[in-house]
């Protein structure tokens, strides 16, 4: 569902939106909401927010690990001057080890 509302005709038009037609009280995507009602189930209008999984966790064991371990080298953790290198290597041992799924924090990295 997410690619439509990518295209930046709509994301355009979405900023030129006033706020109260955007958000009502505590209630998002309001005039995306009203729109949709009649079109869609009452059940979808008014759930709440999901994320939007992606399987680094399982990536960075798998396919992407190659990726990972010629990324985040000792060397360019010490780089960026930013993060420990000691913690971040065992960060990458335990969660390939599955102690910790740090799937995400890697992807960050």
């Amino acid at each position: 569902m997410r690619p439509p509302f990518l295209d930046h005709r709509i994301v355009e038009f979405a900023a030129s939106l006033p706020s109260h037609l955007k958000i009502r009280g505590l209630q998002q995507k309001f005039l995306l909401r009203e729109l949709m009602r009649g079109k869609l189930p009452e059940s979808v209008i008014k759930r709440g927010k999901t994320g939007f999984d992606i399987p680094t966790h399982d990536w960075f064991r798998g396919t992407l690990r190659p990726l990972l371990m010629d990324t985040v080298t000792p060397e360019a953790v010490k780089a960026t001057g930013i993060f420990d290198v000691q913690a971040v290597e065992s960060l990458i041992r335990d969660h390939m080890e599955r102690r910790i799924n740090v799937g995400y924090h890697l992807w960050a990295c």
